[in-house]
C-alpha cells in the first residue's frame, strides 16, 4: 500500500511538471493579451522560474568561486616558490658581499706590510673542538708554501705552518697548548713567550704570556706582539690584549693572560707569510 501512494504521487508531480512546462511553451510566445487561464499560470510558473533561477545562479557563482580557488592556489604556489628562489639569491649575494669584505680587509692589510711578502690561502679543514688547533689551507710546496712559515690575518697571528703537501699545507694555531711564540709587550718592551692553553681536556681559547719579568708593570689591554727572537715569526705582527694578569709571590716570573686578536671560530681567509724581505 504505501508504495501504491508513493507511485501516485510520483506519477502526479511528473503530471504537473509536464503541463507546467507545456503551458509554459505556450505561453512564451509575445502577446500582449493574455486569456485568463495564461494569466493564471504565469502566475503559477513565475515564482517557480525565480527560484529555478536563484538555484542555478548558485550553482554557477560556486562553480566559478571553486575555479577562482583553484587559481588563486596556483598563483600562490607559483609565488611562493619565488619568493624562496629570491631568498636563496639574497643569501647567496650576502655571503659574496660578506666574503669581498673579508678579501678587501686581508688586501688592505696585505697592502700595508710592504715588508712582507704574503699569498692568500682558504681554509680547508679545521680539526675537531671549539677553537680548532690545527687548521688545513689549500696552498702548499707547488705554491711555494714552506715549513715555519708564519700564517695571519688582518686581525693578528693565527700561527704557523707544521706540514706541508704538494697542494696543501697544515697550519698550528697559536690557541693549541703546544705553539710558542716570542713576543713582546708593546708599551713596556717586557719580553716573553705565548704559549696556547687548549689541550686534549682543556679548551678556552686563549693564550698565556709566561717569563714576564716580576717588576713588569704589564696591565689589562696592553698589547702584545711578536718580538722575532724566535726566527719563526717576524717581527711586529699583533697577538692579542692582555685580560689578566698574574701576579704569584712563589713564582720567579709574571703570567699574562691574552685574548687573541683573531677569531678563531670564524676563520675563513688567512694570508701566509713567504718570506721577510732583508
Amino acid at each position: 500500500m504505501p508504495h501504491f501512494f508513493k507511485r501516485r504521487t510520483l506519477t502526479i508531480v511528473i503530471i504537473l511538471a509536464i503541463l507546467l512546462m507545456a503551458l509554459t511553451i505556450i505561453t512564451s510566445g509575445q502577446r500582449s493579451n493574455l486569456t485568463k487561464i495564461e494569466g493564471i499560470v504565469g502566475d503559477i510558473i513565475t515564482p517557480v522560474q525565480k527560484f529555478m533561477y536563484r538555484i542555478a545562479t548558485s550553482v554557477s557563482r560556486a562553480f566559478q568561486s571553486i575555479s577562482e580557488r583553484r587559481q588563486l592556489e596556483e598563483q600562490y604556489a607559483i609565488l611562493k616558490e619565488r619568493v624562496t628562489q629570491l631568498e636563496q639569491q639574497q643569501l647567496e649575494m650576502d655571503e659574496l658581499i660578506r666574503e669581498n669584505e673579508r678579501l678587501k680587509r686581508l688586501l688592505e692589510f696585505r697592502q700595508e706590510k710592504e715588508d712582507f711578502v704574503v699569498q692568500g690561502v682558504r681554509i680547508t679543514g679545521k680539526n675537531p673542538g671549539n677553537w680548532f688547533n690545527t687548521l688545513t689551507i689549500d696552498k702548499g710546496s707547488r705554491q711555494g708554501v714552506e715549513m715555519n712559515m708564519a700564517v695571519i690575518n688582518e686581525k693578528g697571528l693565527i700561527g704557523r705552518v707544521t706540514e706541508v703537501g704538494g697542494n696543501w699545507a697544515r697550519v698550528r694555531t697559536i690557541v693549541d697548548g703546544q705553539s710558542s711564540v716570542a713576543a713582546i709587550i708593546e708599551r713596556t718592551r717586557d719580553n716573553g713567550m705565548v704559549r696556547g692553553n687548549n689541550t686534549l681536556t682543556f679548551e678556552d681559547g686563549l693564550c698565556r704570556m709566561i717569563n714576564l719579568p716580576l717588576d713588569s708593570d704589564v696591565v689589562e689591554g696592553d698589547r702584545v706582539i711578536t718580538s722575532g727572537l724566535d726566527d719563526v715569526f717576524p717581527k711586529g705582527i699583533y697577538i692579542g690584549r692582555v685580560i689578566e694578569v698574574l701576579d704569584e709571590k712563589r713564582d720567579m716570573y709574571k703570567t699574562a693572560i691574552i685574548q687573541p686578536g683573531a677569531d678563531f671560530q670564524r676563520l675563513e681567509e688567512v694570508l701566509v707569510i713567504r718570506r721577510v724581505v732583508e
